[in-house]
């Protein structure tokens, strides 16, 4: 953003100054938002600079609300269509509901955009031919991946009465329940809500699904971090009430919100909020894309906390209490084959604030993002675009403003760990939990049919975790045996008896629904596991030795490709680009390797780097920390020269 204008500025008492005259940064709203917000009203707010007024005018100066230059018109004017479907869409009513009355299977292009927002995507059967049989995807909003006992014996049955027999547990600690139709979508939906669930904002341009360990530890650490997600969550909700008027005749179901929730709402002492309006936050453009938000406790990276656009870390003191948190932000995975201006990212420190605070700061960067992210092209839309432009001091300096604070310097912290939480675990207070592997998340047959069983039999609640798999919790001691016999039958395996590439293994679901999926991912990677552990066999590499493999059937990276230690991201029919360098613990990116590689072609690329890693190799250095030690060169003339290892 261009800097102009050399009128003074000065901070409230108190705060520090963080610009000088003529570093002013634009925090005004763009224009279209703040007429698009005036047209609906029936009044226009000033179009000019909000400025603070001199302490010396005032022994309580106003607190800021903005420091602004005029936005540039062009930037008002250049808006993609998806900006004025939301904009003319009476807070994404509108043409929505009329679609939903229509006898089409189908909803047309701006309902089709809307309905995301509502928890739900349009899809067709892509293999189908002479026709499309339209159905839609809905998907669950659960912080910290929590499933009361209730809801989830709910989407069991509304996956046999209304979906296609399976429920699908997505790397957002979420359910997708797909196949539904046009004209069941209102009975679905109420249902869901109904009983303790919803799918509000699981999909559309807000906060997605907040991520925290699923682990039910009743320690004060992971206890404070999904509450913090629970209120975050809470916090970026939408509360125009469009969604439960679409699906439930505008009867409300929203569960108590904390105190502090409601504050940090409606607190506007620094100019964040869109005043009298319906959404105070997201005013009727929502945000540019999608934003996604994980909580985690320093060493557990099972939330991949270095992929979100804002990641959260509790610091606590010596004797364990939280006190606050450290602040990343600017990551995201989506990206564009042959546009290096598209890119996956990894978030960056941002500092720390304490724990009274983190509603402020995290209301401060989404209004950040709200305002500056790019609204005319979507592929450039997500915050960490926004950073990549400004650098993270700007950043910085923007969200201060927000937030009415400068960031404290972020607190040290030990290394990540990656934790699955499979098998059983103490909870800590006499209950136990059991995390279960699923492949790919996928939960249908007798797998389906046994935790449906186990779930009502004992009355248990389940989390989901970030990877795909589902946790059991609240278990006393004497149904441990029973339950892990019946789980045994139907193939839900202690982590003992899982191949170990299965267990950091993930996939998106691809063909045949997803309309953006080049190739096949979840029905793809279970050969392509079984090829890697035969390589494996073949050049002598130990059973309990693993490589992180990820899969997705396009670029945009929904299984989080760009973090494994082999990723393999869609790029053609049956074909793929390779990714190599990411660690086990997911802090490092991985890099593009090879284009264009045909599955059938996997073992000519694969066996030679495995083979290198296991006889090259440093002291427990890992295949994505290899691959990045040898660099690319060097690893593409070990497979050319590559002759065939031990049989």
């Amino acid at each position: 953003m261009s800097s102009s204008s050399s009128s003074s500025f000065r901070a409230p008492a108190g705060a520090a100054t963080l610009f000088s005259a003529d570093q002013k940064i634009r925090l005004a709203r763009l224009d279209v938002l703040r007429s698009s917000h005036s047209a609906f009203l029936g009044r226009r707010n000033p179009r000019g600079v909000v400025s603070v007024h001199p302490s010396s005018s005032s022994s309580s100066p106003s607190p800021i609300q903005a420091v602004s230059t005029p936005a540039k018109q062009e930037t008002a004017t250049k808006r993609s269509k998806v900006e004025i479907i939301k904009e003319k869409s009476n807070f994404i009513r509108y043409p929505l509901n009329e679609e939903l009355l229509t006898e089409a299977p189908n909803v047309n292009e701006s309902a089709v955009q809307l309905i995301k927002f509502h928890g739900s995507y349009q899809q067709y059967n892509r293999e189908e031919r002479g026709g499309r049989s339209y159905s839609f995807m809905l998907r669950t909003k659960n912080p910290s991946g929590k499933v009361p006992n209730q809801l989830y014996l709910t989407m069991d049955d509304l996956a046999d009465e209304f979906g296609i027999g399976t429920l699908r547990l997505t790397t957002r600690q979420t359910f997708q329940l797909h196949g539904v139709l046009k004209q069941n979508l209102k009975t679905v939906m109420s249902s869901i809500i109904r009983n303790m669930g919803s799918t509000l904002g699981a999909c559309g341009d807000l906060n997605r699904n907040v991520l925290a360990p699923a682990a039910p530890y009743v320690k004060k650490d992971y206890l404070f971090a999904q509450e913090t997600a629970d209120n975050i969550a809470a916090l970026l909700s939408p509360q125009s009430g469009f969604y439960y008027d679409m699906w439930v005749d505008g009867e409300q179901f929203m569960t108590a919100e904390s105190p502090e929730v409601v504050k940090a709402r409606n607190d506007n002492s620094h100019g964040t909020n869109f005043v009298d309006s319906p959404e105070p936050i997201y005013g009727t453009q929502f945000l540019p894309r999608k934003f996604k938000v994980a909580v985690t406790v320093p060493t557990d990276n099972s939330v991949d906390l270095l992929t979100n656009d804002i990641g959260v870390v509790v610091v606590s003191d010596e004797n364990g209490e939280p006190q606050g948190f450290n602040l990343y932000v600017g990551g995201g995975m989506g990206r564009t084959h042959r546009m290096e201006s598209t890119f996956a990212r990894l978030a960056e420190p941002l500092g720390y604030v304490p724990k009274e605070d983190i509603l402020y700061a995290v209301k401060a960067i989404v209004v950040t993002q709200r305002e500056h992210g790019r609204r005319d092209d979507r592929k450039y839309s997500r915050m960490k675009y926004l950073i990549s432009s400004w650098g993270i001091e700007k950043f910085k300096g923007v969200v201060e403003q927000y937030y009415g604070k400068k960031f404290e310097p972020s607190r040290e912290l030990p290394e990540w760990e990656f934790k699955s939480y499979l098998g059983w675990h103490e909870q800590g207070d006499g209950a136990w939990f059991c995390g279960l592997h699923v492949d790919s998340g996928r939960v249908g047959g007798i797998m389906k049919k046994t935790l449906r069983e186990v779930i009502e039999k004992y009355k248990i609640d389940v989390r989901i975790t970030p990877n795909q798999n589902i946790v059991l919790c609240d278990i006393k001691t004497e149904w441990k045996r029973p339950i892990t016999t019946v789980l045994a039958q139907a193939g839900l395996l202690q982590p003992e008896f899982v191949d170990p590439l299965n267990q950091t293994a993930m996939a998106c679901p691809a063909f045949p629904l997803c309309p953006l999926a080049i190739t096949e991912a979840e029905r793809g990677i279970p050969s392509i596991l079984k090829r890697v552990r035969a390589m494996f066999e073949k050049i002598g590499l130990e059973y309990d030795e693993s490589v992180v493999i990820r899969v997705t059937g396009c670029p945009n990276g929904c299984a989080r490709p760009y973090m494994a230690e082999l990723g393999l991201v869609g790029d053609g029919p049956n074909s793929y680009q390779v990714w190599l360098g990411g660690t086990p613990n997911q802090t490092q990116i991985a890099r593009s390797f090879m284009d264009k590689v045909k599955v059938h072609d996997l073992e000519k690329v694969f066996e030679p780097l495995f083979y290198h890693w296991k006889v090259e190799r440093q002291t427990k250095e890992s295949f994505g920390e290899f691959t990045t030690r040898l660099g690319f060169e060097k690893l593409k003339e070990l497979i050319d020269a590559y002759k065939g290892g031990p049989q």
